[in-house]
């Protein structure tokens, strides 16, 4: 009777296990499109880059209420040059205050422990009337693992232009 229930509850359960999330996105394939276009999938582009292994990028997401980051790969290219992308790994935050925003070492220069780094992402409050900002995190894309990795925000520097 033991060995009945058993099997019962783990069909049960098993495909509560097995259902994909729909909000993960890794795996998820695309092909390269303009800032601010959407994807197949419903997601808009709001912009990356390419970190220091130019086969890798982070690009800024959103969907909803929900921003993401994602860590790609470029797994081929079209006849004029377009990449074709692959999701290593995801961060999803809720809606950005005005005053937050990511601050990528490609477009902001960003320093840790006095060295630059392409492979870092920030996210900082900005504070346009004094030039300044606070970093509220900060991960850096380590592509031998295709992940984001959580790093102090002690020792980091970026420069921001003014808005």
């Amino acid at each position: 009777m033991k060995i009945k229930l058993t099997i019962f509850l783990l069909i049960i359960a098993l495909p509560v296990f097995a259902v994909p999330q729909k909000t993960n996105y890794k795996g998820y394939k695309h092909k390269g499109v303009v800032y601010g276009e959407t994807l197949p999938n419903g997601v808009k582009d709001l912009g990356g880059g390419l970190l220091s292994n130019e086969n890798y990028g982070v690009s800024r997401f959103s969907k909803g209420k929900k921003n993401m980051l994602w860590l790609e790969k470029v797994t081929g290219r079209d006849e004029k040059g377009v990449p074709s992308w692959q999701v290593k790994d995801v961060l999803m935050f809720d809606q950005l205050k005005k005053n937050q925003e990511f601050l990528f070492s490609y477009s902001s220069t960003c320093t840790q422990n006095g060295k630059a780094t392409l492979d870092l992402v920030v996210m900082a409050e900005l504070s346009v009337d004094k030039k300044s900002y606070k970093i509220i995190d900060a991960w850096k894309a380590n592509v031998k693992k295709e992940k984001f990795e959580k790093v102090s925000a002690d020792k980091i520097e970026c420069e921001v232009g003014t808005r």
